[in-house]
């Protein structure tokens, strides 16, 4: 009886790992968020706005879909691509920190005052 005992206990723990380490292994896959910005023709991203979880590490790909040379900076943030040529794209990953919202802008001389900004929400 006391073998029976000892088992169930046993498989409870065994259950209660399992569970305890699905749960981490979800939370880690969340923890990072791919995203893609076009920079488009008319001094624009699309899309404009992003909403991404507080603490996750973004993927963001920058694809250049305009015809003049562009580039997507987030001053806050510290990260940025490299002014790139249309039809080009790049691959930046940063991390957010708390809840707030963090602009976007393409620092090419004149095209942020043209309309070329976007915000990224943390949630």
């Amino acid at each position: 009886m006391r073998t029976t005992g000892l088992k169930t206990i046993g498989f409870t723990m065994m259950l209660a790992l399992a569970s305890m380490l699905g749960g981490a292994l979800q939370a880690n896959a969340a923890d990072t968020v791919e995203v893609t910005v076009q920079a488009k023709q008319g001094f624009k991203f699309e899309p404009s706005t992003l909403e991404v979880p507080a603490g996750s590490e973004v993927v963001l790909r920058f694809e250049n879909t305009g015809i003049m040379a562009h580039n997507i900076k987030v001053p806050l943030l510290n990260a940025g691509t490299e002014t790139i040529g249309s039809g080009k794209s790049e691959t930046i990953t940063f991390t957010v920190g708390e809840s707030g919202t963090y602009e976007f802008k393409c620092d090419v001389p004149g095209h942020a005052q043209a309309g070329m900004t976007g915000k990224i929400k943390v949630i």
